[in-house]
């Protein structure tokens, strides 16, 4: 017993250590808004990882990751006081016009990483994900908009509007204020869409869902709501939810297709240039001209087709208001009002 309490004990020794020594490696960059007395806005381009925005009553906006970091163009000095120039785990974040660009993998194949920004509660946030992670804003009243290939969207307590593309993963979204006058619009190919708004939200609503159910704790007379007509969910096929089903499918495989062709391809042209000039002696004579390698096409996150067929739901939630639109191919659709008013 005294031997298993002493590795257990060790164990959790180490994994505290472990944990505790990858924070310390993690890297904090800084950069405020070149106006900070109006409203910013956070650009995030990222190849594939974990996103996490959230609004805090600061001043600058904080960047935290594992990764080395290149602020407007120039290299931050590492704890141990070495200064990276190079590598491919490094991301830059460029300030220009009151807008902040985190990059990161945008012009090709990165390692999968994770961010953890912190910006003034009133920022814009707008984020692209081309391979896929999971992303989240939080406590933010500025506008957001995501396009995401692969993972999970999750929004909480934001006060402005939002317009959200996936192509596979669930969204979620809830909102601490509903103005009228913003846009809402959350779509995905592949997965349940949950939205939650304040009792007293004013919207008008268009739910469309090819497979799945739409619901909501609204009552009857406060979201008021009617079938459009011809688009019934008896007039949707089978065949044609199959179909649907493949088209979301075959897109998400050839964007992986895709990047795994390119990275075979910069391999063997890498091969192949060794192979001719061998150890990189200057006086060896190749005995054909070397091709030039092919750079790999950069992944893009595809833009998510508008929606047809299916069950069409439209009405007024308090008698109208902001525009309101959800749509899936494959999911259900859940309206919510909050509980805590």
């Amino acid at each position: 017993m005294k031997i298993k309490s002493l590795f257990t004990f060790a164990s959790v020794g180490l994994a505290l250590g472990a944990s505790l020594l990858a924070d310390d490696r993690d890297t904090t960059a800084r950069l405020a808004f070149s106006d900070p007395a109006k409203p910013g806005k956070l650009v995030v381009h990222v190849s594939n990882g974990e996103v996490s925005v959230r609004g805090a009553d600061v001043k600058e906006v904080t960047v935290t990751s594992a990764l080395d970091a290149k602020t407007n163009g120039k290299e931050k000095p590492r704890k141990d006081g070495l200064r990276v120039i190079g590598t491919s785990s490094q991301f830059a974040l460029d300030e220009k016009d009151n807008v902040i660009t985190l990059n990161y993998g945008r012009m090709g194949w990165a390692e999968n990483a994770d961010f953890d920004i912190v910006v003034p509660r009133d920022t814009a946030v707008s984020v692209q994900m081309n391979l896929g992670g999971e992303i989240r804003i939080a406590h933010l009243s500025g506008d957001v908009d995501i396009k995401n290939l692969n993972g999970e969207v999750n929004l909480v307590d934001l006060g402005g509007s939002a317009i959200v593309e996936s192509m596979n993963g669930e969204i979620n979204a809830s909102f601490t204020a509903f103005p009228t006058d913003k846009p809402y619009a959350f779509t995905s190919m592949n997965g349940e869409i949950s939205v939650t708004v304040p009792a007293n939200a004013a919207a008008d609503v268009r739910f469309r869902t090819q497979n799945g159910t739409i619901l909501t704790d609204f009552d009857d007379t406060t979201l008021v709501t009617k079938t459009e007509p011809g688009s019934s969910s008896s007039s949707m096929s089978y065949s044609t939810s199959e179909e649907a089903r493949r088209i979301a499918r075959d897109a998400a495989n050839a964007a992986r297709d895709a990047m795994r062709a390119a990275r075979e391809v910069a391999a063997e042209v890498s091969r192949a240039v060794r192979a001719e000039y061998g150890d990189g002696n200057s006086d060896a004579k190749p005995s054909v001209a070397p091709v030039a390698p092919v750079p790999p096409v950069p992944p893009v996150a595809p833009s998510i087709p508008a929606l047809s067929g299916g069950k069409v739901i439209s009405g007024q939630l308090n008698g109208g208001g902001a525009s309101l639109q959800i749509s899936t191919m494959n999911g259900d659709i859940v309206l919510r009002q909050r509980k805590d008013g």
